[in-house]
């Protein structure tokens, strides 16, 4: 007995007093784990009872509704089908941008001067021997060869002034002749036919006008 105490009386003389106080934290700092796992643990019983009762809304739903309750193999086959869809429209939102960034580099021609239009020389009808009668009349040279009884077929009439002004437009790509028409008559007030073009452009083809990237036509001023 005398041991005992003389090691319980020896043990008490190595503990201190910073001893004590680390042991006093540690067990304050125990408690406050145990308060959070307790709160923890009861937050997972609140939300199990709140998953407990969905599940059983879910079932008692399915069950009412019998055949017509969605299955899974269905419900996935949706959402597949909106994956898909999603995915569509994704693409047709790139093409859409890379066309607007195509558009965006395309070359664009600087717009007509509508207060410095140019004008072209060219000789009346009536100035190429065709006497008084203008286009309708024939020389003696214009007959001479022509068989007897042959109806003549009358050159057609020009429809601009002897000098006429114009503009001289560089075609853009993907630009038709028509568009370029409706440009200058839209943007400029104008009312410009396409006989016109092709009586101030003779290169073109009337049985096909067609205009190349960069070619230079004449666009007569015609109010």
């Amino acid at each position: 007995m005398a041991m005992i105490l003389g090691g319980i009386l020896s043990l008490q003389a190595e503990i201190t007093p910073e001893d004590i106080r680390q042991l006093q934290t540690r067990f304050q700092q125990a408690e406050e784990s145990e308060e959070r796992l307790r709160a923890r643990i009861q937050k997972l019983e609140a939300a199990n009872a709140e998953l407990r009762s969905q599940i059983g809304e879910v079932r008692s739903v399915a069950a009412s509704a019998g055949k017509e309750a969605v299955t899974q193999e269905q419900l996935k086959k949706v959402l597949d089908q909106l994956r898909e869809l999603d995915r569509r429209r994704q693409d047709d939102n790139e093409k859409v941008v890379q066309q607007i960034k195509r558009l965006a580099d395309l070359p664009t021609a600087p717009p007509p001067n509508f207060d410095e239009p140019k004008t072209k020389g060219r000789k009346p009808a009536g100035d190429s021997g065709a006497g008084a009668g203008g286009a309708g009349s024939t020389t003696k040279a214009e007959t001479k060869g022509e068989p007897k009884g042959e109806a003549r077929t009358e050159a057609p009439k020009p429809s601009l002034p002897a000098d006429y002004e114009f503009y001289e437009h560089v075609v853009r790509e993907n630009q038709s002749l028509s568009q370029i028409i409706n440009e200058y008559n839209k943007g400029y007030g104008l009312k410009v036919r396409m006989k016109h073009v092709l009586e101030a452009n003779p290169k073109l083809r009337p049985e096909r006008p067609t205009v190349v990237t960069g070619q230079k036509i004449r666009i007569p001023v015609v109010k």
